[in-house]
C-alpha cells in the first residue's frame, strides 16, 4: 500500500468491529448511495501535488459500501469517485467514522458527516454559494481560520492567481503549524519564487531540461526576440493555438525570432507526445512539476496559455499576444 496512507483497507463486513476499535487511530467511511447497481465499484484516492493516486476500491452492495484504514497524518484530502470520474467528490478524511450519502450523478451534493475538517469545508462552500463570491469568502475564511488545513489548501491553490502581495499577507496570517504543512511549504515557495514580473521589466533567467535532457536557459537566447510560452499538454486552449504559433515561428525564425516553451506537465511521456503531435520544433523545457513549474512560479503564471514577449535587449515588451496581434508586433520589431 502507499506509504502516505499506510492503509489496511478492508471491504469485508464490519459488524464484528466495535465502535471503540474504529475510533482507535483508524478511519471508517460508511457509504450510502442511491441509483447504483450491486457490485459497481467506488474508488478511494488521495490527492498529491501532481495527480490523484489510486488507493483501493469497494463494491456497492444494496446501496452500501465501506472503507476501513488508518492515516499517518491527522487529516488528508481524498477523492471518492466512480469509474471514469463520472461522479466524484473531494473530502477531508480523518481517523474517525465518516458517513457519506449521495445519489448517482450528484456526488458534488453529497452529505458528509463525521469529519471536523470537512465541516469547515462545508461551511465555506455554503458561504460561497450564498454570496456568489469565491475569492471574498475564501479570504474571509483564511483570516478567520488561520489554523485550518482548509485555509492552507485554499491559499496553496490560489497563491499565484491572487498575486504575490496579497498571498504573502495571507500566508503570514497562517499559524506556524499550517506553514509547516505541505500546503504551507508550497505557498512559501510560490511567493518566494514569484518575481512579480511586469511589462517593462528585464527578463528573469532560469534553466530547465529539454526533451533530450539538455539544460536550456532563457539567457541562451540573448540577442534574439523571444516568446516565452507557458503551456501544457493537458491545456486545450494551448493545444488549439499551437498550429497558428507554428506558422508564425516558421515564417519569422530566420529573422531572429525564437520561442522557448515551458510545459506545466508532470508526466514526461504526455509532454513529449504533445510536442511531437503539435510539431513544436522550438526548444521546449519542463521540470515535471505540473502547474508548480519553477519558471511558472517565477513569472507568476496563474492561467494557461500565458506568454511574455522579450526583445533583443532582454526587456519584456508585451504579454499574452496571440495570432494576428503577435504577428503584427513581431513584424514591427524584427
Amino acid at each position: 500500500m502507499k506509504k502516505i496512507f499506510s492503509l489496511l483497507l478492508l471491504t469485508s463486513t464490519i459488524s464484528a468491529i466495535s465502535y471503540s476499535q474504529r475510533q482507535n487511530g483508524k478511519f471508517e467511511i460508511r457509504g450510502k448511495l442511491s441509483g447504483f447497481a450491486d457490485n459497481e465499484l467506488i474508488y478511494l484516492e488521495f490527492r498529491t501535488a501532481s495527480s490523484p493516486v489510486h488507493v483501493d476500491s469497494a463494491q456497492i452492495i444494496k446501496d452500501r459500501f465501506h472503507f476501513l484504514g488508518a492515516l499517518k497524518e491527522p487529516v488528508m484530502q481524498v477523492i471518492l469517485r466512480t469509474k471514469g470520474y463520472s461522479d466524484y467528490k473531494f473530502l477531508w478524511l480523518e481517523n474517525s467514522v465518516i458517513d457519506f450519502t449521495a445519489e448517482k450523478g450528484k456526488f458534488r451534493e453529497a452529505i458528509i458527516t463525521g469529519s471536523k475538517t470537512q465541516n469547515e469545508q462545508n461551511k465555506l462552500d455554503a458561504d460561497i454559494k450564498i454570496s456568489g463570491n469565491d475569492k471574498e469568502q475564501s479570504i474571509l475564511f483564511i483570516r478567520s481560520h488561520p489554523n485550518s488545513i482548509v485555509s492552507a489548501n485554499i491559499l496553496s491553490v490560489y497563491a499565484s492567481t491572487w498575486g504575490k502581495d496579497e498571498s504573502t499577507i495571507l500566508y503570514r496570517h497562517l499559524t506556524r503549524k499550517m506553514k509547516n504543512t505541505g500546503y504551507g511549504k508550497n505557498i512559501l515557495e510560490s511567493i518566494t519564487l514569484n518575481k512579480n514580473i511586469k511589462v517593462g521589466d528585464r527578463y528573469v533567467d532560469f534553466s530547465q531540461s529539454n526533451i533530450e535532457g539538455k539544460t536550456i536557459s532563457l539567457s541562451d537566447f540573448r540577442g534574439k526576440v523571444v516568446l516565452l510560452e507557458f503551456w501544457g499538454s493537458w491545456c486545450q486552449p494551448c493545444r488549439k493555438g499551437n498550429p497558428e504559433l507554428v506558422k508564425i515561428y516558421n515564417d519569422l525564425k530566420q529573422k531572429g525570432f525564437e520561442i522557448l516553451g515551458v510545459a506545466a506537465d508532470n508526466k514526461k511521456e504526455d509532454w513529449i507526445e504533445a510536442v511531437k503531435k503539435d510539431s513544436l520544433t522550438w526548444e521546449n523545457v519542463c521540470d515535471l512539476n505540473g502547474d508548480k513549474n519553477k519558471a511558472a512560479l517565477i513569472y507568476g503564471v496563474s492561467y494557461y496559455p500565458t506568454n511574455f514577449l522579450i526583445d533583443r535587449n532582454g526587456i519584456i515588451i508585451a504579454r499574452d499576444l496571440r495570432g494576428d496581434k503577435l504577428r503584427e508586433k513581431l513584424n514591427e520589431i524584427l
